[in-house]
């Protein structure tokens, strides 16, 4: 009996140990499994941080424009100062045409002449103010996503792998060129003023 009770403990404990060890292996395949799932999906929500910040940038860069474009097409711009200036030169130049008030229309002509020329330089003047505080905040704001990017890599660190590293190098050199691109907007400012006109 006791030979019995013996054989069917040791069986039982047999099969105990082999279920666990199955059991063991599947967990540890089943958390394996797992770790790299969740590894894999750090990693894809990494990538989104990084192309979100990218994505930022781009959104800045068009709204400088669309504001840009803004002043230097509203109203009282140089183009149309050119025109009303046009317009009453050609008044009084018809005026000459027909030899009518001939002097006056000289005087008046260079009058008007000079009235635009300060309306030119007045317009290019608030021109350069709006854009160099419009530049100013682009500038900040570049600032700030570049500084989230950096934060997002930092926190990130244990992910940057041959996978997201081509990635982030993309990313890092992008946002080099911004600033630097945004650094130099304070030089093209008056050129592109000029040539408006």
């Amino acid at each position: 009996m006791k030979t019995l009770v013996l054989s069917a403990l040791f069986a039982v404990a047999t099969t105990a140990s082999t279920f666990a060890n199955v059991n063991t292996e599947a967990r540890v395949d089943h958390v394996m499994g797992n770790e790299l799932t969740d590894n894999a999906k750090r990693i894809e929500a990494f990538k989104s941080q990084v192309a979100f910040h990218q994505r930022n940038v781009e959104v800045l860069w068009y709204q400088y424009a669309q504001a840009a474009e803004r002043i230097r097409n509203g109203r009282g711009n140089h183009g149309e100062l050119e025109r009303d200036k046009a317009y009453f030169i050609s008044v009084y130049q018809a005026d000459i045409d027909k030899n009518l008030r001939v002097e006056d229309s000289k005087r008046a002509i260079a009058e008007i002449e000079a009235r635009y020329e300060q309306a030119h330089a007045d317009r290019e003047a608030y021109e350069l103010k709006q854009l160099t505080v419009l530049q100013a905040q682009l500038k900040t704001e570049l600032n700030k996503e570049a500084k989230g990017f950096e934060r997002a890599k930092r926190k990130n660190a244990k992910l940057i792998n041959a996978e997201t590293q081509p990635l982030l190098q993309e990313v890092e050199q992008y946002f080099a060129q911004s600033i630097e691109r945004a650094e130099n907007l304070a030089v093209t400012i008056n050129q592109h003023t000029i040539a408006a006109y």
